[in-house]
């Protein structure tokens, strides 16, 4: 197996974001919540298989009634398979990773790339186009200036380590080819990182190979990436998947119901940041500035209806764009970009630490509404009290 994907690409999060918990409703518990850090599975068929992949964990539920011929089981691993092919081709190691192979090319090299890869950079550098700037898959040069290990430190880069990262940043400096799929940097020492939008590709991927399977109920998780479709049919009766939002200040989650048959990404700073003069700083670096993210954006979580690669970017993108630049793009943007059913919850932190919540959505006529509320965070019950199985995810 190639070795797991970086996390981190354009300038969205790497290893520890904020978490994605899933909940389904279900008759004799409520529900279930699944997200990077813990989830319940409410039923005792089907299959539910945890892995590793791209440097972090996945899950795959596939209910008893999936509604294909293949067991669950045959499933489950025709999914895993279509992530780790994912993660053989966008890590920044491996032997058959073509982000490897451009990535240790000369400038002005031209390196072919499979399809796949392909698709996710021309989708990266279309973000980059539409958020003017703030989504960017060639971050990586000034994100490793940078340790976020949750630490306090008083290391900062120098300004001439900062200016020369920032000239190795930039789109506009990823030349390509269309005919033939060729990349390649107009200057050396580049870094193409696709972090910020390959785990959603991964889940968008593996749902696709269960859908061509027959599969009309399952659910898909990547480092809190999340997409499912169907119903979960181990609940009695079948039930809608439901989600949440982890609190990334703290316990329990926000409840969002009936999430069913739609893709979810988070970005936020729950567990990636270093701490820095007193202020925290995100593992999250606005491309236009160069500098990682300050307090301010606690957690942006995209609903998408049909793609999680476009909510992953999209939560990247509304985390560096903040609420009021983030407003504006979603006013002009969201549209024509996702015809129906987008979403957007932002937990804006305070200077009292505290939380507020800001939820953007489009209504039946494609206006776009803005409402701002205290957050309402549930805390699971007591172990005893919940479904036994429980379902451990490891951050995005």
């Amino acid at each position: 197996m190639p070795s797991p994907m970086r996390p981190g690409g354009g300038m969205r999060r790497g290893i520890n974001s904020a978490t994605i918990l899933l909940t389904l409703l279900a008759a004799a518990f409520g529900y279930l919540f699944a997200s990077r850090l813990g989830a319940f599975l409410a039923g005792r068929s089907g299959v539910t298989r945890h892995i590793t992949v791209m440097n972090t964990s996945a899950t795959i539920i596939i209910p008893a009634d999936s509604g294909s011929s293949l067991a669950p089981a045959r499933l489950a691993e025709l999914a895993e398979q279509a992530m780790r092919e994912i993660d053989a081709l966008m890590s920044p190691v491996g032997e058959t990773s073509d982000v490897k192979r451009l990535n240790s090319a000369q400038a002005e090299t031209w390196v072919q790339v499979s399809p796949p890869t392909w698709t996710v950079v021309m989708e990266a550098l279309r973000w980059h186009r539409l958020t003017g700037g703030a989504f960017d898959p060639t971050i990586g040069p000034m994100k490793s200036l940078f340790r976020f290990d949750q630490s306090e430190t008083d290391d900062w880069p120098s300004a001439s380590a900062l200016a020369s990262a920032r000239d190795r940043v930039g789109a506009d400096k990823l030349l390509f080819e269309r005919e033939g799929m060729r990349l390649s940097f107009a200057k050396d020492g580049m870094k193409l990182d696709l972090g910020a939008i390959a785990k959603g590709y991964g889940v968008d991927r593996a749902v696709e190979t269960l859908q061509a399977n027959g599969v009309r109920n399952a659910l898909v998780e990547i480092g809190g990436e999340v997409r499912s479709i169907g119903v979960n049919t181990n609940a009695k009766p079948p039930a809608s998947w439901a989600g949440g939002i982890e609190n990334p200040r703290g316990a329990g989650h926000l409840a969002l119901p009936d999430i069913g048959d739609k893709a979810l990404a988070t970005s936020g700073d729950a567990n990636q940041y270093f701490i820095h003069g007193g202020k925290r700083f995100k593992h999250i670096i606005d491309p236009r500035a160069g500098l990682p993210l300050g307090e301010g954006v606690a957690s942006v979580t995209a609903i998408h209806p049909t793609s999680c690669m476009a909510a992953d970017a999209l939560a990247t993108a509304m985390t560096v764009l903040g609420r009021d630049e983030g407003r504006v793009f979603l006013a002009d943007q969201a549209l024509g970009l996702f015809k129906d059913g987008i979403r957007v919850v932002m937990l804006l932190s305070g200077a009292d630490g505290g939380l507020r919540r800001v939820d953007f959505a489009l209504d039946n006529q494609g206006v776009m509404i803005e409402t701002e509320s205290e957050p309402a965070f549930v805390v699971p019950k007591a172990a005893e009290e919940a479904p036994q199985e429980e379902v451990r995810q490891g951050a995005d």
